[in-house]
């Protein structure tokens, strides 16, 4: 299978890449900025194994273009939360109008499948079943999750929105999301780290996401649904200390003022079909992007797409 990667060189994306390829698949990256040491990072190799094309997912004819060809679409490009409050209207061009435009040509193309970023942030703070989002980010998300099920109603493109709580693991995000990431990194460097935000939330280890990806474009029904993907529901004291287990010593702490969302979320969960896809603990997911960090070596460059347009 040919798979399509927006997105496919950021944080998520190179992790979705690497089991994609894992998986016997065909990718074919379509991003802002190619970053390909990123995934080189992941795995040594990699960026020799796909196809990697620039572009704007805002331009309906560069996506087009990209589209044509593929059997499935796996959509991570987006800008992230703080350049969304920032850029508001920059980021409805990529977050929703990008978006429309990848729906759009995959109807054209025949391209019927659609795994996407959605987020937890379509939750909000009031309620962890029904989503109200407290941020223009988590209405973009909600909105693209709308895109796909006119999608599925107009041309029968089947999909799949993940929405992922604190996505953490090897590499690094963008936002107030990417500190238990830095602070991983910065353990194994022995350098300090502070998480901007305390409180209960969901920590899911970003190749957890990655295995839910691959499911998905093997069993995916014929609908457009979304999944909750919380991880290991757990207190920012608890990631501290599960570091601090793995690296005697590390320098880490958290600060700031609980995130407006759920503790918990609850309005879409796991599919009978995605059932034996496995779920991280924080100690595992640790364990696992300590690992990788040691094993890549700490002075490994790993390059963060530059500014507003951060990849997933």
């Amino acid at each position: 299978m040919t798979v399509l990667v927006t997105g496919g060189t950021g944080f998520l994306g190179s992790w979705v890449t690497a089991a994609l390829v894992r998986a016997g698949h065909e990718v074919r990256i379509f991003d802002r900025a190619p970053q390909p040491a990123n995934l080189e990072f992941v795995q040594s190799g990699l960026a020799g194994r796909v196809t990697l094309v620039a572009g704007d997912i805002t331009d309906a004819a560069q996506v087009d273009r990209v589209v044509a060809g593929v059997d499935s679409i796996v959509h991570l490009a987006g800008v992230m939360t703080v350049d969304c409050a920032a850029h508001p209207e920059a980021a409805i061009a990529v977050n929703l109008t990008g978006s429309q435009h990848v729906f759009s040509a995959a109807a054209r193309s025949g391209t019927g499948r659609v795994v996407y970023a959605s987020s937890a942030a379509v939750y909000g703070p009031d309620s962890a079943v029904h989503p109200r989002p407290g941020s223009l980010y988590g209405v973009l998300k909600l909105a693209v999750e709308g895109v796909a099920r006119v999608a599925h109603q107009e041309s029968g493109i089947r999909s799949l929105g993940l929405r992922p709580y604190i996505a953490y693991g090897a590499g690094e995000s963008s936002g107030i999301a990417a500190g238990p990431s830095i602070a991983i990194r910065a353990a194994v460097r022995g350098e300090a780290a502070t998480l901007r935000f305390v409180g209960d939330v969901g920590f899911v280890a970003v190749t957890d996401i990655a295995a839910v990806v691959v499911a998905a474009l093997a069993r995916m029904d014929d609908a457009a649904s979304v999944v909750d993907l919380p991880g290991d529901y757990g207190n920012v004291t608890d990631f501290v200390a599960a570091l601090r287990d793995h690296v005697p010593g590390a320098d880490t702490s958290a600060t700031g003022t609980p995130l407006r969302l759920p503790a918990r979320i609850g309005g879409a969960p796991f599919p009978d079909w995605l059932s034996d896809v496995p779920v991280s603990t924080i100690a595992a997911g640790i364990r696992q992007a300590v690992a990788h960090w040691r094993h890549a070596g700490t002075t490994e460059s790993y390059v963060k797409a530059p500014g507003l347009g951060d990849q997933q």
